[in-house]
């Protein structure tokens, strides 16, 4: 009898948890938040520290603040970590921009330290351009955060990163950044991978990612070591994003430089949407833990 009460109540659990997906799905959607939810806030979460929180979005934020980042030791594990760490910032400058060259410059020779397959400019460009968007969405955060209540169905539909995707992504974006190219369905770059080669000198393309990838990533099982799961990576999540490879021509490229710059600053723009924006707000204000 206990045997038969046991079936019958994980078979209720299950439906259960079967039947809050789609809830979950028209709950969000009439909460505004986009098809692309999972992809738009692990790219602009992914190299949060408590300091960007702080500056940010809420000066309350801590060391326990619940925001899920990529580890930035990239060869250390876990590849998510659960709290946004804290970065070192030289507080006697008092620029955001002067603190993050700083720290960036501090971790040039740094070994498995944060974009190791970026050169120093990309480096720059990379954390200037979070900080575009999370200046944005901090400004629709305090918005946000006047009117939805942390309790609300949408936020905890939000905070089930499990079922919406975002967890996923995120051990997505660890993969990404640690092997750059890895899911580019370039042999060149992915057959090194396979073999072993473990530390290719590439960037990607500024261009959005054009697959999104939630239902390959659901049926996809992150546990295991970054050995283990770089073949099940490269042959079953393939986004066919761009990537720049070296090597680059310094010469070429000053020749065409204000053009080059004209390009990027467009593609940089046209990732810095009101969905991305909007989702990236709604999920700080649901997910993040304030101290006292």
């Amino acid at each position: 009898m206990k045997l038969f009460l046991l079936v019958c109540l994980l078979g209720t659990l299950a439906a259960r948890k079967r039947n809050d997906e789609p809830k979950c799905d028209n709950i969000l959607k009439k909460g505004g938040i986009s098809d692309s939810f999972a992809k738009h806030v692990s790219h602009a979460i992914h190299s949060l520290t408590v300091e960007d929180l702080k500056m940010y979005f809420n000066k309350r934020a801590g060391a326990n603040n619940n925001i899920p980042v990529v580890n930035p030791m990239l060869r250390d594990q876990p590849r998510v970590l659960d709290n946004a760490p804290s970065s070192g910032y030289d507080e006697e400058f008092k620029t955001d921009g002067m603190k993050h060259f700083d720290l960036i410059m501090k971790g040039v020779n740094m070994e498995g330290w944060r974009l190791t397959a970026f050169e120093v400019v990309e480096r720059l460009s990379h954390v200037y351009h979070m900080s575009e968007i999370w200046v944005a969405a901090g400004q629709k955060y305090k918005k946000v955060a006047k009117r939805l209540d942390k309790d609300s169905p949408l936020c905890e539909c939000v905070r089930d990163t499990d079922s919406n995707g975002l967890a996923k992504y995120l051990q997505l974006t660890a993969f990404q950044i640690r092997y750059p190219g890895i899911t580019s369905g370039n042999k060149t770059i992915t057959d090194a991978y396979l073999g072993g080669f473990l530390d290719y000198h590439i960037s990607y393309g500024l261009q959005e990612r054009p697959k999104n990838l939630v239902n390959e990533l659901m049926n996809f099982d992150f546990s295991g070591t970054d050995e283990e799961l770089i073949r099940g990576v490269v042959e079953n999540l393939m986004d066919e994003a761009g990537f720049d490879e070296e090597p680059h021509d310094p010469w070429e490229e000053a020749a065409h430089s204000k053009e080059h710059w004209e390009w990027c600053v467009g593609e940089l723009k046209k990732l810095l949407t009101p969905e991305l924006i909007y989702d990236t707000a709604v999920f700080i204000h649901c997910q993040l833990d304030l101290e006292e």
